[in-house]
C-alpha cells in the first residue's frame, strides 16, 4: 500500500505553518523578555532613605537569617514610648559578608547589638547599610546600599582582620 502527503488538505497544511510560525514568535519573544526579569525583579534600595542621616538604635537580635538574596537582622527596640517594636536590616548578600568577616553564626538571637544603619522611607521600622557594635566592642559592616566613603582604615573598622 503507498501512502502519499497529498491528501492533506491545503487549510490543515495552512494552519501547520501558522502553528509553526507562531511557536518561533512566541520562542523569540521569549528569549527576548528573560534576560530582563532578573533586573527587573531585584529590588534595589528604593525603599530607603539614603540621604538622611543614619540611625543608631540599640535593642536584642530575635532572628538571623543567613540567606540569599540578602541575609537580614530581625532586632527588637523599645521606641519613645516603651513599645517594643521589631527591626529589620537589610544586609548584603552571605558572599560578601564572608568577605566583610561576617559567618553564619556572626549573632544569634538574644545578642545585644547597637546598629547604625539608612532608615527605611515612610518611618516603617527598616534599615540597610548596617554597622554592627557588640558589647565586647567588636564591629561588623554590610556595605548593602551604603553610599560614600566609611570614616576610618580598614584595620579601624575591621579589628578583627587583623593578622
Amino acid at each position: 500500500m503507498y501512502c502519499s502527503n497529498s491528501g492533506l488538505s491545503a487549510n490543515k497544511h495552512k494552519g501547520f505553518r501558522m502553528k509553526r510560525k507562531l511557536t518561533i514568535l512566541l520562542s523569540f519573544l521569549t528569549l527576548l523578555v528573560m534576560p530582563r526579569v532578573p533586573v527587573m525583579a531585584h529590588h534595589g534600595s528604593q525603599g530607603y532613605d539614603l540621604k538622611s542621616p543614619r540611625k543608631t538604635l540599640k535593642g536584642t537580635v530575635t532572628r538571623f537569617a543567613w540567606e540569599n538574596p540578602h541575609a537580614q537582622i530581625y532586632i527588637d527596640v523599645k521606641d519613645e514610648k516603651g513599645n517594643v517594636v521589631n527591626w529589620a536590616m537589610e544586609l548584603n548578600n552571605p558572599g560578601n559578608l564572608v568577605g566583610l568577616g561576617w559567618t553564619h553564626s556572626s549573632m544569634k538571637a538574644g545578642d545585644q547589638v547597637t546598629v547604625t544603619f539608612s532608615p527605611g522611607k515612610e518611618g516603617r521600622p527598616i534599615g540597610i547599610c548596617v554597622d554592627v557594635l557588640y558589647p565586647d566592642g567588636r564591629k561588623l559592616h554590610s556595605s548593602q546600599g551604603c553610599t560614600g566613603e566609611q570614616e576610618g582604615t580598614f584595620e579601624k573598622l575591621y579589628p578583627q582582620g587583623k593578622q
